[in-house]
């Protein structure tokens, strides 16, 4: 078996690094889950009034978009993991997420770099979530 290339050697240390960035979105998930979870269950407890009922009801949407990010993140995360370990396969990568109906073909063939960018922008965009649950939960605190 040839040596690898220092282009794939590095594309699968990319791709480590990476996925072991897009696990940290597991913490992140923890956090929307206990923040929806509760504010929920508090809200059922203390039969609020109606602003209560909209910041709640924001709160559980955030929740659920934060889920279905943390869910692409974690596939992404796992992803990576397995091009880190077959870096020269990119062009199989892609053929086999196009049979799956899981790439486009306009996203085949791109660098890896521009693959992690992407999957950092889900896992803001997740963060950013979460975010906004806290923010809508203190604001609704405090105009209570």
């Amino acid at each position: 078996m040839a040596a690898e290339t220092p282009e794939a050697v590095d594309c699968a240390w990319s791709a480590a690094i990476a996925a072991a960035i897009l696990r940290r979105g597991a913490l992140l998930h923890t956090a929307s889950l206990v923040l929806t979870v509760a504010t929920v269950i508090a809200g059922v407890a203390t039969r609020p009034g109606s602003s209560w009922v909209v910041v709640i009801a924001v709160v559980a949407a955030l929740g659920i978009v934060e889920f279905w990010l943390a869910a692409r993140v974690a596939l992404d995360a796992e992803l990576f993991d397995v091009l880190a370990a077959r870096p020269s396969d990119l062009a199989g990568f892609d053929r086999a997420m196009q049979s799956l109906g899981l790439m486009p073909p306009a996203k085949a063939n791109r660098p890896v770099a521009d693959r992690i960018r992407g999957a950092f922008r889900l896992l803001k965009l997740q963060a950013l979530t979460l975010g906004l649950q806290g923010a809508v939960l203190v604001i609704g605190c405090l105009r209570a």
